[in-house]
């Protein structure tokens, strides 16, 4: 039999009962579960947008030079190496040779950066702005 205090309730703590602790725990770790390849994707994306800046700073500084020495500067199809703010771990590389002009124009060219996991994305490189841009459709 249970005890009633004056205020008419019983004398039971309130409280949550294990299989009911269980069933929330179940449950935030299907949440988490299923949120980890999204995650997953969110920082990918995130490395291949700060590739890409490094792409382009490393261009807009060669631009600078070619303007400086005010005569063109050609770069052969190879890998770049040294990049500043290039994620640890992926490659980028000229797919086709490019020319700078001292204008600060440049020649049509592509770029391909691999990421470490072997995903590639190849960008054309094209007058007027002369930069990689990551929106165009992946291949």
């Amino acid at each position: 039999m249970r005890h009633r205090c004056a205020s008419g309730r019983s004398d039971r703590q309130g409280g949550y009962s294990l299989l009911e602790v269980m069933i929330a725990l179940a449950i935030l770790a299907l949440a988490v579960a299923l949120s980890i390849p999204s995650m997953a994707a969110l920082h990918e994306r995130q490395q291949v947008h700060e590739a890409f800046a490094a792409l382009n700073a490393w261009m807009l500084d060669r631009r600078t030079g070619a303007r400086l020495a005010g005569a063109p500067v050609d770069f052969p199809a190879e890998p770049l190496s040294g990049l500043t703010g290039m994620p640890r771990g992926w490659q980028a590389e000229l797919v086709q040779p490019w020319t700078l002009h001292p204008s600060g124009a440049c020649s049509e060219g592509r770029i391909r950066i691999a990421s470490p996991r072997g995903r590639i994305w190849e960008r054309p490189v094209s007058p007027p702005a002369c930069r990689a841009e990551f929106e165009v459709a992946e291949r």
